[in-house]
């Protein structure tokens, strides 16, 4: 008799065994709050910051031979930048609206600044950015690009585009401009990207924009 209780008084012990246990577990650690991982949280938390994505787009410049800061960028680069962002993680969204704001490869402007002498022009230029915007717009101009061919021979072309944007003779000038049909607006940005930093301070919208849907999606549960 006394082997029999001491047998049932074994399996009662093996039984609250487990039931021990996870009172103990509950009494010293709490309730489990563990929760499912969301996928969309952790694309907002994991997605890098701006400027990993930035500093990838100067080094794709910097690699480029004979590349300098200032110079006019095309479109053909701007889509191998896109590549390269892709493969660092980033799919620009906007990219069709951005390659719009860029000169395409067989633009005047662009094979004329690409040529010898067009490099020595340029690297003089680009010191005032915004003489790309007068350049453009001076090129639409009756009878400009002749013109613009004595500029690229004579040793200070470069000042007539550079006194465009920073004298007041030099916009009145450009109002005069804006009288002629094909001139219109030309004391006014084109909206067009030409550099590569113009091109960075572009693609942060875009980042920035992208970051704000991942977050609204991560908001709708």
């Amino acid at each position: 008799m006394a082997g029999l209780l001491n047998g049932k008084q074994y399996l009662c012990r093996v039984a609250l065994r487990p039931l021990v246990v996870t009172f103990l577990a509950f009494f010293c650690f709490g309730p489990s709050t563990t929760t499912a991982a969301d996928p969309k949280a952790d694309a907002v938390k994991n997605f890098p910051k701006y400027s990993v994505f930035s500093k990838g787009v100067e080094k794709y410049f910097g690699r480029k031979r004979g590349f300098r800061d200032g110079d006019i960028i095309s479109q053909s680069e701007v889509r191998e930048v896109f590549r390269k962002l892709k493969s660092m993680g980033w799919v620009v969204t906007d990219q069709k609206e951005i390659l719009a704001q860029v000169l395409p490869d067989n633009d005047y402007m662009v094979r004329q600044l690409r040529t010898k002498k067009g490099r020595v022009f340029m690297a003089d230029l680009s010191k005032t950015p915004a003489a790309y915007d007068r350049l453009e717009r001076f090129l639409r101009l009756p009878l400009s690009k002749r013109e613009f061919r004595g500029l690229l021979n004579g040793p200070d072309g470069y000042k007539m585009f550079s006194y465009m944007v920073t004298s007041r003779g030099g916009k009145a000038l450009g109002q005069q401009l804006s009288n002629i049909k094909q001139g219109r607006n030309f004391n006014k940005p084109t909206g067009h990207i030409y550099t590569v930093d113009q091109l960075v301070k572009r693609l942060s919208e875009s980042h920035a924009n992208y970051v704000a849907g991942l977050k609204t999606a991560a908001a709708k549960k």
